[in-house]
């Protein structure tokens, strides 16, 4: 497949790369012979920087992976909040909306926050103007939405009663609690993974070894190959320069522009699908009592 594969991003390097091959060859044989190299320490060489491409990119995995199940963990967490504010707390419509969209407004905050962005068209239909413009102006969207989950679930501890004269029972709220506390935590999660990309250092000096194995490896080739060099050469850089890139993708699992990145639009929609679900369950079943 074309469309999501390195090989579009990599291509011009390659060929760029592959005109030096091309140029070695000419010269050797319409200039001046050119020294040749045994090939024997480059199939060394060659295992290692095998090594060296597959433990960066094990390494940009392990990044993309920990933060899929972050988000698969605000996904939980989001339904978890909203089943049991739904049952457990006050009788009142109005305090139940408000908990659902402001629990939808927590994934789609979370998603712009780590974008770097303040695209809220999609809670257009659950906040009202004035909320989404305090949300946009929020130093931290997340932990301002969370704030609000907060203040519900306190409102709702401290004497919001339902129809049976009862508050948010004190077991019930510390779960709901618990699973807003963990919400934060998977935001802040997600943060580090943002903040912290992989060591330059590492990538330097993986991408100088490269350069140095590409520029020497025609003269361990030429003497056999011949006219075959470039051949040879593009199908050993291909995958060499394909690794390097599939890493570079894999450790940005939140930026748009990565062909890796996470499908956080669709989780947001969800998130947002269920949570509305849900209510409006709860709500059918309210009003038949």
């Amino acid at each position: 497949m074309w469309r999501g594969s390195v090989s579009p991003r990599i291509l011009p390097t390659l060929f760029l790369l592959c005109c030096y091959p091309v140029l070695l060859v000419v010269l050797d044989h319409y200039w001046q012979p050119l020294p040749y190299l045994d090939v024997t320490p480059f199939e060394y060489t060659g295992v290692v920087l095998g090594l060296v491409l597959v433990f960066r990119t094990n390494a940009g995995y392990e990044r993309w992976w920990e933060a899929r199940k972050l988000w698969g963990g605000i996904n939980n967490q989001c339904r978890n909040i909203v089943i049991g504010a739904l049952n457990y707390g006050p009788h009142d419509l109005a305090w139940r909306t408000a908990m659902v969209k402001w629990t939808i407004a927590f994934a789609f905050a979370t998603k712009e926050s780590l974008r770097n962005s303040k695209n809220f068209t999609q809670l257009a239909d659950v906040l009202s103007e004035q909320e989404l413009n305090e949300l946009k102006s929020a130093v931290h969207m997340p932990l301002f939405v969370a704030s609000k989950i907060a203040a519900l679930l306190q409102k709702a501890r401290s004497g919001h009663k339902n129809v049976d004269g009862f508050d948010l029972d004190g077991f019930e709220f510390g779960i709901l609690e618990g699973q807003r506390v963990l919400l934060v935590d998977h935001v802040g999660a997600c943060e580090r993974i943002l903040k912290t990309p992989m060591p330059l250092v590492y990538a330097i000096k993986t991408r100088r070894f490269i350069f140095m194995f590409l520029l020497l490896l025609p003269f361990s080739i030429l003497e056999k190959a011949d006219f075959n060099t470039a051949a040879i050469f593009f199908l050993v850089a291909y995958p060499l320069l394909s690794l390097d890139r599939i890493g570079i993708e894999l450790q940005s699992p939140f930026n748009t522009n990565s062909l890796s990145h996470l499908p956080l639009d669709s989780i947001c929609d969800t998130v947002k699908l269920h949570c509305l679900a849900l209510l409006e369950q709860v709500s059918r079943t309210t009003s038949k009592l």
